[in-house]
């Protein structure tokens, strides 16, 4: 596997385990904090779309790739 593979699959399982983690402490929450939550990110994720999300995931990591 050339190092360029091995960075990206690291950084996978990486993002993974810590969707795992927030998954777990989401879970953990009471069902009103559940809702709370949902409709606090919901209209973030809808006012953007997937584009939104593409565009705030580049302007925080800063790599300049659409």
């Amino acid at each position: 596997m050339i190092t360029e593979e091995k960075e990206f699959n690291n950084f996978i399982a990486y993002i993974a385990k810590e969707a795992k983690e927030l998954w777990d402490k989401y879970d953990k929450l009471s069902d009103n904090n559940k809702r709370k939550f949902l409709l606090y990110v919901e209209p973030l994720v809808c006012a953007g779309g997937i584009q939104g999300f593409i565009n705030q995931m580049n302007n925080f990591f800063n790599t300049g790739i659409r």
